[in-house]
């Protein structure tokens, strides 16, 4: 179940809102603080100047202590309630939606032009597609990031395997979009989750069917201190919460537990999580998930290495 009380939330429907849309974008938004830099006026003008029309955009204010105002509201269905966390706040936007499609983005990140005029073509012509991303570019306040090196592993052409999805979240949600009768077959995002909870969603969706991928950066991702995704970065909490959406997962469906794949992702997992001790220099928990990545996946150099570094108390960056 999507959402559980609808009709007890705050609904403000513009003037101009489309009566008719095809797209629903919707968009969870949290001001904590009058002094907290407000990117939402960029995200919105990146929508309102896309070449693709018939599009709703809905903005889900999640209990934000600084209610969120943006300067024009007559395009805008504002819906405000009781802090859920972002994967509740897009649960509800998706319920209030009336576009045939869902796309999701993120109050701080921006669209490049042609995003959605290129997404919704891929859905036209593939129909059977319950999902689609596409590729994106890191931004800060100083301009365009160099990409990371994990990105040289992004999908290629025009299909998302399922193995691939699972090795890793390579499906950055402000570049998803997905029809809505395949969201409302799932429990939506987990509201309880502040990380992660995206990427339950697409696997869940990706065991309905296809996933497809537009392989040009249509999407700008801003990076800043005050992100959910730097907060628990810092607090070296990323892998933990991630381990925790795999299992959830598997919970549901058993019978990938001994897919290689999935031995393989764990394998990953232990060898981020080991890197993240040795950076810390806990050097008997850094031995024990080296081993641990390696009785997974014996075939990656890399973890032979950083055993090493744990075995013989390398410090590292």
């Amino acid at each position: 179940m999507l959402v559980p009380n609808i009709g007890d939330l705050e609904v403000r429907r513009g003037s101009r809102v489309e009566a008719v849309p095809r797209v629903s974008v919707v968009i969870p938004a949290f001001r904590a603080r009058p002094e907290q830099p407000d990117y939402l006026e960029e995200t919105l003008e990146s929508i309102r100047s896309q070449s693709y029309g018939k599009v709703e955009i809905v903005i889900v204010d999640d209990g934000s202590p600084v209610p969120i105002a943006p300067a024009r509201t007559d395009d805008l269905v504002i819906v405000r309630q009781p802090n859920t966390g972002p994967g509740g706040a897009r649960n509800v936007g998706s319920v209030i939606a009336h576009g045939l499609l869902i796309a999701f983005l993120d109050a701080d990140d921006r669209w490049r032009q042609g995003k959605l005029e290129k997404q919704v073509a891929l859905h036209d012509r593939r129909p059977e597609l319950v999902l689609s991303a596409t590729d994106f570019v890191h931004f800060d306040e100083k301009g365009m990031l160099d990409p990371p090196a994990w990105r040289t592993n992004k999908p290629a052409g025009e299909d998302v395997t399922f193995e691939r999805l699972f090795f890793e979240n390579c499906l950055p949600c402000s570049s998803t979009m997905m029809p809505r009768a395949a969201l409302m077959k799932t429990p939506g995002m987990n509201r309880h989750r502040r990380m992660g909870e995206d990427y339950g969603l697409w696997l869940r969706l990706a065991m309905q069917g296809p996933v497809g991928f537009v392989n040009e950066p249509l999407i700008e991702h801003r990076v800043h201190p005050d992100s959910l995704m730097q907060q628990q970065s810092r607090e070296g909490s990323i892998e933990k919460r991630e381990r925790e959406v795999y299992e959830e997962f598997l919970a549901e469906h058993p019978e990938l537990r001994e897919k290689p794949y999935v031995r393989d992702t764990m394998a990953r997992l232990d060898h981020e999580d080991g890197w993240t001790r040795l950076q810390r220099r806990e050097w008997p928990e850094a031995r024990r998930l080296m081993l641990r990545s390696l009785r997974g996946n014996p075939r990656k150099p890399k973890v032979w290495i950083d055993l090493a570094r744990a075995v013989l108390r390398v410090r590292v960056a």
